[in-house]
């Protein structure tokens, strides 16, 4: 078991899904995991893809999510910088269409 392992099994074409023990490791730390997997190796699009459409369709709900297409469930953070960047915050997250939050900026995080 090692960090470099999803991106060994990315490049020998293996499609990889990244997840928490949550919870053990909260939830909320799924993209610090893939951050971690990229900074070990692993392609940026293999782990983003890791934890949305490679998760949806290995675990059989691929039609409903993973991916953003007309007629999915969706809900979108979106950050003021790349994901993985630990310094990147969330500006705006949206679900089921519409806007729940977005961050002021003057609002201390």
């Amino acid at each position: 078991m090692s960090l470099k392992t999803p991106g060994i099994l990315s490049k020998a074409g293996v499609k990889v899904a990244i997840m928490t023990d949550h919870p053990c490791t909260p939830i909320q730390y799924l993209i610090l995991c893939a951050a971690m997997a990229v900074r070990e190796g692993m392609d940026e699009m293999e782990a983003l893809k890791a934890i949305t459409l490679n998760a949806a369709q290995l675990t059989g709900i691929a039609d409903r999510v993973g991916s953003i297409e007309v007629g999915k469930d969706a809900d979108i953070a979106i950050y003021d910088g790349h994901p993985f960047d630990i310094k990147s915050k969330v500006s705006t997250t949206i679900i089921n269409g519409k806007v729940v939050y977005e961050r002021n900026k003057n609002e201390r995080d």
